[in-house]
């Protein structure tokens, strides 16, 4: 029997947040907490070994061959604009204020303003030098844009101030919106073109598109990544799971000891971190 012709669609964001949740934390301690820890992400693993782990995956758990047609990943094409709320901007002076008495609503829009453009700057930085950067190295994988990235910048996500009287501000990341529906249209569009699509992604809106392949007799696995061992796979959704005809998995030993790219930047604290978290994984496997 000829090996199955197998597409993999992935949910970049829903991927990006699970490979956020490998992080390390460097001897420098930095007076804020999200710059504290090192955090792996798409830049940080080698792609082409990674995808070929997947399909040999799924040959071990079926006993059938799968040959990799196409890797789609899926990101957001724009950004939402910044846009001044009032009602936001009062409801920020009223909660903080009698905190900090300096407080105003020009300082309010230019520190929204501010953490809106380190965000933008890095949504334009990881399409254009991380996400290029990739594809041309695997020439399988294709990268799509649809949909938009949204934040809320005068919606406070922490708001703090410093030993030396500057603010420290976050405002509110939502996510990425029309990014599924994307993806949904793409395995229904594609459908004669594969036997097995293979779902990246632990998001229970993809339950009818997941339904609609199957029922036109089309096998749909779903695939991620977990850490520690025994693997802790708590982001994605159950119904999910049941529904796909196989669910396979990297460990975090697998993930950090086959398909970390060590010469990818990452510093030499980190790398010594990550090789003791190896040493510890492979003490419980």
């Amino acid at each position: 029997m000829e090996p199955l012709r197998t597409v993999m669609f992935i949910d970049g964001r829903n991927f990006k947040y699970n490979l956020g949740a490998f992080r390390f934390q460097p001897i420098e301690e930095s007076a804020d907490d999200e710059d504290r820890y090192y955090r792996l992400d798409e830049k940080h693993f080698r792609w082409h070994d990674f995808f070929s782990g997947i399909i040999q995956k799924f040959n071990t758990a079926t006993k059938h061959g799968h040959r990799l047609v196409r890797v789609y990943w899926y990101n957001a094409e724009s950004m939402r604009p910044f846009e001044i709320k009032e009602r936001l901007i009062q409801s920020i002076l009223g909660e903080y204020r009698e905190k900090f008495t300096d407080l105003d609503r020009e300082k309010i829009i230019s520190l929204a303003l501010e953490w809106y453009e380190r965000e933008r700057k890095n949504f334009e930085r990881a399409k254009e030098q991380i996400y290029e950067g990739i594809q041309r190295r695997v020439d399988f994988l294709e990268f799509k844009y649809t949909g938009e990235y949204v934040v809320q910048p005068l919606k406070v996500f922490r708001f703090e101030q410093r030993d030396d009287g500057t603010y420290f501000y976050q405002g509110t990341r939502e996510g990425e919106k029309g990014v599924d529906v994307g993806i949904a249209v793409d395995m229904i569009a594609k459908m004669q073109n594969y036997d097995v699509a293979v779902l990246v992604s632990g998001d229970a809106d993809f339950m009818p598109v997941v339904r609609y392949v199957k029922d036109n007799l089309k096998l749909v696995y779903q695939f991620s990544i977990a850490k520690g061992i025994p693997p802790a796979i708590t982001y994605l959704s159950p119904w999910l799971i049941g529904r796909v005809d196989i669910f396979q998995f990297f460990d975090e030993l697998e993930l950090l000891g086959t398909y970390l790219d060590r010469k990818s930047g990452i510093p030499p604290v980190i790398l010594q971190a990550i090789d003791n978290r190896i040493k510890q994984l492979k003490g419980r496997a």
